[in-house]
């Protein structure tokens, strides 16, 4: 064993970065796509700025412990909200409150710790999001109606230990508060130490190498090198990152670390909010990691279709940012309908309302927004978004709902096996409230 293990030792010394073989890459995507000009300021969508300039900023920030039990009031208050939202933390919850139920509870929120929780199913083990205010405004408006807007943030996962108040005014539940299982690579304690010069981060370019250096650490111990590359959480980013590569060669920002990687792909992925759910409920990060690579190796060949008919909407490369947040992300409009909303530069199957494009409530200052639906049902699918200005790039994109799309296969039928869940039967039948467009009239 002391021969073999001199031996790759001197194969590595001599190793060259740029000495690649076809099946050391991470991942290849096939659809090559040129960089977006795009001269848009994200952070204007980032911040909600449809949601106005009065908004105070709250300071400081409510860090609960790791296994603490406190009690927290539910969101949303009203059965009438939609019962899907999936928050993760590090997502940002825009909300628009003209109930008293609402506002009341709000309102006590503020003054206790601008902490609440959201949690997409309301029994006993079920987990959740903590969310934590940091902009608020009041309104009066007319006939003695009174607005609140929020703005919050996704901090720490829970779980509901017990429901309390069921028939009050507010919802509260006790609730304990879960940590996040970070571990990092799998045979760190066993490595050679004397190979540390030769490591470094997983990417491309230096992945050979990288094979070796694990294949001589392995040689030590019960298990070959392969297994522990199915553990490692830089190695799972690095395959994350490599199938994410269209969306940074637009402008896309991806994070790094594998705890804030583990939430922004599931925030970002469109998919059932029993899916979303059970990656949320997942304690390690390694193991929401290996489930979110497996979804993105499966989808990745895969189209966007019409929820309701399978008509073929846009490539999964289609797909681009205009938040720095992602490309998928939480807006609302004047009723307090909140959509989940993904950015794509490219679209078909799609038809447009014939009343003019409007500036009033858009998510993205400088856009005007027409209502799309699909060309085959009428399916309400989102809306266009068409630059004001000339200077504007781009000068259009599509805005469509996470609700109203599905996964098919490329070359196949429509085919969604997250989508046969119990839950996704209501978004068929579409609401008055749920479907308005980002400005209404309807208050």
């Amino acid at each position: 064993m002391c021969i073999d293990i001199r031996v790759e030792m001197e194969e590595i010394l001599e190793l060259n970065d740029h000495d690649l073989g076809d099946g050391d890459i991470l991942y290849q995507n096939d659809d090559s796509e040129v960089p977006l000009d795009n001269t848009f300021d994200m952070t204007l969508a980032t911040s909600h700025s449809y949601l106005g300039d009065n908004l105070q900023v709250l300071r400081g920030r409510t860090l609960l412990d790791n296994g603490i039990y406190v009690n927290l009031p539910l969101w949303p208050p009203e059965s009438t909200q939609p019962r899907w939202l999936v928050l993760f933390p590090g997502g940002t919850l825009p909300i628009v409150a003209r109930n008293s139920r609402p506002i009341e509870m709000l309102r006590q929120c503020i003054a206790k710790d601008r902490t609440f929780g959201v949690v997409c199913v309301r029994d006993v083990n079920s987990v959740g999001t903590t969310a934590e205010i940091y902009e608020y405004t009041e309104e009066s408006l007319m006939h003695g109606l009174e607005e609140v807007r929020v703005k919050a943030k996704g901090r720490q996962r829970f779980k509901i230990i017990r429901i309390k108040n069921t028939t009050g005014r507010i919802p509260v539940a006790d609730v304990r508060i879960l940590p996040e299982v970070e571990l990092g690579a799998p045979n760190y304690e066993s490595r050679i130490a004397s190979l540390d010069r030769l490591r470094g981060p997983t990417t491309d370019r230096n992945i050979k190498r990288l094979n070796k250096v694990a294949k001589i650490d392995s040689a030590i111990t019960p298990w070959p090198s392969w297994v522990y590359h199915l553990y490692d959480p830089n190695r799972l980013s690095a395959k994350i990152h490599n199938y994410l590569k269209f969306l940074q060669s637009k402008g896309g920002n991806i994070p790094s670390d594998p705890t804030e990687l583990s939430f922004w792909v599931a925030q970002n992925l469109v998919i059932t909010p029993k899916t979303a759910l059970s990656l949320l409920e997942i304690d390690s990060v390694i193991f929401r990691l290996q489930r979110e690579e497996k979804l993105l190796r499966k989808l990745a060949n895969n189209i966007f279709v019409c929820k309701r008919c399978g008509a073929k909407v846009a490539r999964q490369t289609d797909v681009f940012q205009m938040n720095e947040e992602g490309v998928q992300s939480a807006y609302c409009n004047p009723a307090g309908a909140i959509h989940e909303t993904i950015t794509l530069h490219k679209a078909q199957s799609l038809v447009l309302d014939n009343a003019p494009a409007s500036t009033e409530y858009s998510w993205f200052p400088g856009y005007a927004w027409t209502i799309a639906h699909c060309g085959g049902c009428r399916f309400h699918m989102g809306w266009r978004f068409t630059a004001t200005r000339r200077d504007l790039k781009p000068q259009s994109f599509w805005g469509l709902t996470r609700t109203s799309l599905a996964w098919g296969e490329r070359e196949s039928h429509y085919c969604d096996e997250w989508d046969s869940d119990d839950e996704n039967n209501e978004n068929n039948d579409q609401s008055d409230t749920e479907f308005l467009p980002p400005y209404s009239n309807i208050h």
